[in-house]
């Protein structure tokens, strides 16, 4: 599905409620991700979106805290797919709302999912207890599934489900068990785990261009951002934003995701959550105009130069 000439929001500001890093003193970090998007469209309405809520939520609701955020006039979650790091607070946010929220997702997050080890144990993913459908409706979330591009209002999409198109990108083994295999229950069958939930957002930035905030990219970054291109018809891509899933690749794969990234003509990258360590620090080496160091607690006007950019020495 091809959308094309987006409208254009006339500013997004993002604020990083929860990721795994801290560098901001009186924030608290957790291998988790969720971003708050606050985007001002052409007849100068401001919607809100959660975008995914965290791993643990007594720390993701101490942030929003901190940041003395209202949350009362919140209109979306999205769920950028049905891991537990990202989808630990759906219902406590929505009980800080004051009107309905629609939950966005693909229509496989609230399927079962597990894993299964060596041993031939059975864990069971997917989002916690206490956060699955029936409770996000009984806390009067609005459910809203679609497997192509979700219009949220103009200038804001999902990338809807993400074809996988390229030939190095595949799906990682769980980083608790890297021996364990993933699965899932489609139609009462049991099935590998594709991860075909995987969604992104997409916000067209005017002046700037199409902006993509990704949760873990376990489709590939790449795929990702060729969606991205496909869903808003533009070859070139503002930004991105979130979880790359870089932690468990080796220095082949992260080089070719580096030289791959330059085709976009990204003027902002800011790898977070899963990046992992080393390849954040080669996508600060590759790209240092555009690299931003994101943690918990940065709020970031895109298009504006942030300060610091990178740390603090």
């Amino acid at each position: 599905m091809v959308i094309g000439d987006l409208e254009k929001l006339k500013s997004v500001k993002i604020t990083t409620l929860a990721d795994n890093s801290v560098h901001k003193s009186g924030f608290i970090g957790q291998w988790g991700l969720s971003f708050l998007v606050e985007a001002e469209d052409r007849r100068s309405r401001t919607h809100k979106i959660i975008f995914d809520t965290g791993a643990v939520k007594e720390s993701l609701l101490y942030n929003i805290r901190r940041l003395r955020l209202n949350l009362s006039n919140l209109e979306y979650i999205v769920l950028s797919h049905g891991h537990s790091d990202h989808t630990a607070a759906t219902v406590e946010l929505l009980k800080m709302a004051k009107r309905e929220v629609r939950v966005v997702t693909h229509p496989h997050v609230f399927l079962p999912k597990f894993t299964v080890g060596k041993d031939g144990k059975r864990v069971m993913g997917g989002p916690p207890k206490g956060q699955r459908l029936g409770d996000i409706q009984k806390a009067g979330g609005r459910s809203v599934t679609s497997k192509k591009p979700f219009e949220l209002f103009p200038g804001a999409y999902t990338t809807g489900e993400i074809p996988r198109v390229t030939d190095f990108e595949m799906i990682s083994p769980p980083i608790s068990d890297v021996t364990a295999r993933r699965f899932t229950v489609i139609e009462g069958k049991t099935v590998p785990d594709l991860l075909l939930d995987e969604q992104a957002l997409l916000m067209n930035v005017k002046r700037l261009g199409p902006l993509v905030i990704t949760g873990c990219s376990h489709a590939g970054v790449i795929n990702t951002l060729l969606q991205a291109q496909r869903v808003c018809g533009s070859k070139k891509i503002y930004g991105a934003i979130g979880g790359y899933h870089l932690v468990q690749r080796n220095d082949s794969y992260i080089n070719r995701t580096i030289k791959e990234l330059r085709n976009f003509g990204l003027k902002l990258i800011s790898p977070c959550h899963c990046t992992g360590f080393k390849a954040t620090c080669n996508l600060y080496q590759a790209f240092p105009r555009a690299f931003l160091l994101n943690f918990s607690g940065r709020t970031m006007k895109v298009g504006r130069k942030p300060r610091p950019r990178h740390n603090r020495t």
